[in-house]
């Protein structure tokens, strides 16, 4: 493995648990503000949407460009 794949793992993995932390937060604050349940919609649309932030914040991570 060389040490850009390394570089892009660790990225990778800091990207997920910041995703998945705003997902918390989200569905949190979607609880206390309208006191509804967050599931099924909420949590459905954070999945894809931490598939899709995670891809961006790791291969746009200023890391990468140096």
């Amino acid at each position: 493995m060389t040490d850009a794949d390394r570089r892009l793992l660790r990225e990778t993995g800091v990207a997920a648990v910041l995703m998945c932390t705003i997902a918390v937060v989200v569905a949190v604050l979607y609880r206390a503000v309208t006191g509804l349940s967050p599931w099924p919609y909420v949590i459905i649309a954070e999945i894809g949407a931490a598939g899709w932030g995670t891809a961006m914040l790791a291969l746009c991570s200023p890391a990468r460009r140096g």
